[in-house]
């Protein structure tokens, strides 16, 4: 496996971890068009998306890069109260970065894979999202948090 399905996967439980207590909470790879049960999404619901990818030369004459991501987590909640303390909870949690875990290994919670990195954070935010109710059928609260992550493992 790459290691960026490896980060991938990182991120996914990583979040998993941060709202272990939550234990209704729908986590998903992948905008929530996995998320929607009869075309209706589930709530709350947090959704992980890897955004833009940059490899950066950082020593001349070493083929080792550094990799530059922003990652994009969109929360979905049953109320205001709900969508920030979430959105908060993930803004904690991150300020001592993200590890990377070998999943060639196997994956939580049968295997507790070997880290093999570590993500520090350059930059994030958290915004909360209006949602127009009269163009949804159910109403909820959005929020979205922007990570901008830098990895020097190859």
């Amino acid at each position: 496996m790459l290691v960026y399905r490896k980060e991938d996967l990182s991120v996914y439980y990583f979040i998993k971890s941060v709202f272990s207590s939550y234990p209704l909470l729908n986590v998903v790879d992948s905008f929530p068009s996995t998320a929607v049960e009869n075309s209706e999404l589930i709530i709350p619901t947090v959704s992980i998306d890897a955004g833009k990818l940059v490899e950066e030369d950082f020593e001349i004459g070493n083929r080792n890069k550094i990799r530059v991501r922003t990652w994009y987590i969109d929360i979905f909640a049953k109320n205001k109260s709900q969508r920030d303390d979430m959105g908060y909870s993930m803004l904690a949690a991150a300020n001592n970065g993200i590890n990377i875990y070998d999943y060639d290994e196997g994956f939580p919670p049968d295997v507790s894979p070997t880290r093999i990195g570590h993500m520090q954070i350059l930059s994030q935010s958290y915004e909360p999202i209006p949602v127009i109710l009269s163009e949804n059928e159910k109403s909820y609260f959005r929020g979205q948090i922007i990570f901008v992550t830098e990895n020097d493992t190859v």
